[in-house]
């Protein structure tokens, strides 16, 4: 008994003085704030709603931009992305840019402005029937596609998450 007790004496005082680990993304973010800067700070002035960001492709199919709107979903494993509400029904993706930092895993409901580039992609008819069939669309619903859709996305510099 009195060599049990020495042994576990001996590994704690091992254990102690072990230098503490580095948190990994995700328990980086779950310790963090839910509202502030994530990434680069910007100036939050002259931000543009998500549901207005098909009027940023003129010329061009990205758009340097500061986007605003509700964060109705984020990654709930590391922070690393977000979707923020577009109104009716739609969505932007918003991922992080090279991944160099994260959100509060629980984000969803805040709103969020975000700094970084907006991108629009043209979607082929027969991709959006693919996605359609792997959904589980009746072929009726198949077959009703019949335009191509663009989608949104954006590679965000900073985010700044208000109350």
């Amino acid at each position: 008994m009195k060599y049990l007790i020495l042994i576990v004496l001996a590994l704690f005082a091992v254990s102690c003085g072990q230098s503490p680990q580095k948190p990994s993304k995700g328990e980086a973010a779950a310790a963090t704030s839910l509202t502030g800067n994530f990434g680069n700070e910007f100036p939050a002035g002259n931000t543009l709603p998500a549901s207005q960001v098909a009027t940023l492709f003129k010329d061009s199919d990205t758009a340097t931009a500061t986007l605003s709107g509700d964060i109705t979903s984020s990654c709930k494993h590391t922070g690393c992305w977000m979707d923020l509400d577009m109104g009716k029904g739609e969505t932007i993706h918003v991922t992080f840019k090279d991944d160099a930092f994260t959100i509060p895993l629980d984000a969803a409901g805040k709103n969020a402005v975000a700094e970084g580039i907006a991108i629009r992609k043209l979607i082929p008819v027969e991709t959006l029937k693919n996605y359609a069939r792997e959904d589980g669309k009746s072929a009726e619903e198949v077959a009703a596609i019949t335009e191509p859709v663009y989608a949104y996305e954006f590679i965000a510099n900073g985010v700044l998450i208000e109350e």
